[in-house]
């Protein structure tokens, strides 16, 4: 048997109640731009499931989540290049975990990875009977039903996790303040995700870095919140950024801009000051701006000058430079973003 179609016209708790009341062997695929869920069922029950976001990075996120250490991951990844061999069939023949270990580990990843596909609200998937070979597969299985009804349950409550964290590319901030009432006791869940709070992180880089499934994620966060431990700085839209930019730079000549320059520490010969003294010649009008911006930000490729490009972002105290520099950094991560 195989169906495909899109999530749009056909609810995939319901293909996976179909396929589990059928007791059907094969694969699910659910196709997203940015992601890819593959599901595989044996006489109904889910075995095995990966995340094509989190699926290439298992030893990172093992470490992530204590079970290995740094050191180990680099040893074991260097052997497992050698051998041609998935770093996971390393670390157990190494002696760093047990095949058991491994395999729950996978298995809970794999049902983090039907959560989320549960609340996509878009997607191409597609099934497809199969004889499976399921050697070195997690030797438990997945109660279909059971976790199609936690699924419900979580995607319900999901939706008022998020009311407190505007979008999933917002980026995540310590706070530093003392705590007047003492220290707050956090659980090891909520250590591991302020553990991959930096100032830079957004709330999806770190949910995909800890391998938690978003309800998961989002709850943590929360708690965070209300501990006054983190904020979450929203990443200011393109066009808020470009107009307030504009007004910036119409409002100095071009020796107070030279004179910022020179304070920022940018050397005549720097990229970053070709690039920043081009956009301030082309700041007539919006249009011809973005235009500009978009042509330089291509000139910003060497990792040297993204990270000092991050710098200034960061230290800059100038107002009339901060929005540029804000808007420079989103396109030079995101082209696509103006």
């Amino acid at each position: 048997m195989s169906i495909q179609g899109s999530l749009e016209t056909f609810y995939l708790p319901s293909m996976l109640q179909m396929l589990s009341y059928e007791k059907k062997t094969g694969r699910l695929k659910i196709k997203a731009p940015d992601n890819e869920v593959q599901i595989i069922l044996h006489e109904g029950d889910i075995v095995f499931a990966t995340e094509s976001r989190k699926s290439n990075r298992i030893g990172l996120l093992l470490m992530n989540n204590g079970l290995i250490s740094q050191e180990v991951l680099d040893e074991c990844l260097a052997i497992s290049k050698e051998k041609n061999q998935g770093i996971g069939k390393t670390l157990v023949q190494q002696g760093h975990l047990s095949l058991k270990q491994l395999n729950t580990f996978l298995l809970k990843q794999a049902e983090n990875s039907i959560y989320n596909v549960c609340s996509w609200e878009s997607g191409e998937f597609v099934y497809n009977d199969a004889e499976l070979n399921l050697k070195g597969v997690a030797g438990n299985k997945l109660n279909t039903m059971n976790i199609l009804l936690e699924a419900s349950r979580r995607i319900d409550e999901l939706d008022i996790l998020k009311k407190q964290i505007p979008t999933e590319d917002s980026v995540v901030k310590l706070i530093t303040k003392t705590d007047p009432d003492g220290d707050i006791k956090l659980n090891e869940e909520e250590w591991r995700i302020l553990s991959m709070v930096n100032g830079k992180a957004t709330v999806r880089q770190i949910l995909d870095q800890t391998g938690y499934d978003d309800f998961t994620g989002y709850k943590l966060l929360n708690s965070l919140l209300s501990y006054g431990k983190i904020e979450i700085e929203a990443k200011r839209p393109a066009e808020e950024l470009a107009a307030q930019a504009l007004t910036h730079l119409k409002s100095i000549d071009a020796r107070q801009f030279r004179e910022t320059l020179d304070l920022l520490g940018l050397k005549r010969s720097s990229v970053l000051r070709v690039v920043l003294s081009r956009i301030f010649r082309d700041a007539v009008d919006q249009t011809q701006f973005m235009k500009s911006l978009a042509n330089e930000s291509k000139r910003i490729v060497n990792p040297s000058d993204t990270a000092e490009l991050n710098k200034l972002k960061e230290n800059s105290h100038m107002p009339f430079m901060r929005s540029v520099l804000e808007l420079l950094w989103q396109t030079v991560n995101d082209p696509d973003a103006g």
